[in-house]
């Protein structure tokens, strides 16, 4: 094939470097390269070329040789395992990121140690559980029912003691996760002080469909019957700021949860779409964020300083918010979405961000930092992905690896 030939298939971004690996087989130097080409249908393919000189009797370059090799599905198989790799290595880090609060958590309600260690090991069996879920199919949620039968069935004493009623629905990820946690708690609590305590108690969850704003919601009531009787709780526990913070911010919902005559009633709205992100951008309430007191004795001085927070798990971002209002600094939001960022940036002129890059999941996005880079706003990446998902004109920003201690993130804003 004459060498203009062969050089026409190649597009015009690789074209250059191909030609100069056939240069170095012309001085008798052997090149392995690859290069993509566009085929008459139109398609691109990987080609990896292997190139050598072909001498003639007085040991001069005659000709060139070459081996090709179509590569391409190599290519996109190698691809999609590093997505997958770094996907997962965002989970793993999340998921620790999310242990540090409930570990801290689980000790402000304990009696004794004994009692933290039984709450503590029942939530982390609760998050492995709702991971092993999670992680069977990439981008798959679960079915409500079987959320329910799974947490409620470890806890009662027969299936006469619950009943389920509702169509069959299949939740996002994020609902997965978060509901999981929290029927865990309800279930938990029924077994300690309410319907599951007793044989005659009993819990009902009735789940349905509604229009709320022109969008489909989903409504949840758990209602117990038959519990004894005990005193309204003084403080609010672990479970209550679960459904009535956790779920409002990562769900844009709401969620309510009491102790009546018979046992707990908690009602639980939130926006749905099967099989898709659960997260909507219409107006959600103002979050109130609970039980934020972290000791940051010695830590940078933040006074004057407003700094906007832009991250998705609750637990995070409460305890960054906490942290940040104990080194003096004034804070704006937190933010759980992109959408809600950006509009509060309109309103808003921050000192600094500390901003999450995957936010509802489906990946990082930069969005927001292309915002504050274009106002000349410094900010900080808080994030469990590894560098190389950066793109190359952010690779300068700070980049803070989640799991990371409080303290951590004060240093960095103040060098900001």
């Amino acid at each position: 094939m004459r060498i203009e030939r062969w050089a026409a298939t190649i597009v015009p971004e690789d074209r250059d470097a191909a030609l100069g690996h056939i240069e170095q087989a012309r001085r008798g130097e052997p090149a392995i390269h690859e290069f993509r080409i566009r085929r008459n249908d139109g398609s691109f393919r990987w080609i990896r070329n292997t190139d050598f000189p072909l001498y003639d009797e007085k040991d001069n370059v005659e000709r060139i040789g070459g081996i090709a090799e179509d590569v391409t599905e190599t290519k996109i198989a190698v691809e999609h395992q590093g997505v997958l790799v770094a996907e997962l290595q965002h989970r793993v880090r999340n998921i620790l990121a999310m242990i540090r609060p409930t570990v801290v958590r689980s000790a402000d309600g304990a009696v004794d140690v004994e009692d933290y260690k039984t709450s503590l090991a029942g939530r982390l069996l609760a998050l492995a559980r709702v991971q092993t879920l999670l992680t069977r199919q990439a981008n798959a949620g679960g079915s409500l029912r079987r959320i329910l039968e799974s947490e409620i069935g470890a806890q009662a004493h027969s299936e006469n003691q619950y009943e389920l009623t509702g169509p069959d629905l299949m939740l996002s990820p994020k609902a997965v996760e978060v509901l999981t946690l929290a029927f865990h708690e309800l279930s938990t609590n029924a077994l300690k002080y309410g319907a599951l305590s007793v044989d005659s108690g009993k819990v009902s969850v009735t789940w349905t469909a509604l229009e709320k704003r022109g969008k489909p919601w989903l409504a949840i009531d758990w209602v117990e019957q038959g519990a004894p009787w005990r005193p309204p709780p003084t403080r609010r526990g672990f479970g209550s700021e679960l459904i009535e913070a956790k779920i409002p911010y990562e769900l844009r919902g709401t969620g309510t949860n009491s102790v009546e005559a018979g046992g707990a009633h908690c009602h639980i709205e939130f926006p749905f779409r099967e099989a898709e992100s659960i997260l909507e951008t219409d107006a959600p309430a103002k979050t109130r964020l609970y039980g934020g007191t972290v000791d940051i004795t010695g830590a940078p001085d933040l006074t004057g300083k407003i700094v906007l927070v832009v991250e998705d798990d609750y637990y995070v971002a409460s305890d960054t918010v906490a942290a940040l209002r104990g080194a003096g600094a004034q804070v704006l939001g937190p933010c759980p979405t992109e959408e809600d960022a950006l509009r509060l940036l309109e309103e808003e002129t921050p000192t600094c961000v500390v901003l999450d890059l995957s936010l509802g999941g489906g990946g990082p996005r930069f969005e927001v930092a292309h915002k504050l880079v274009k106002r000349g706003t410094p900010f900080v990446f808080l994030t469990g992905y590894d560098p190389d998902v950066i793109p190359d004109e952010l690779a300068g920003v700070v980049r803070l690896q989640k799991p990371i201690a409080l303290r951590d993130i004060i240093e960095a804003v103040s060098r900001l």
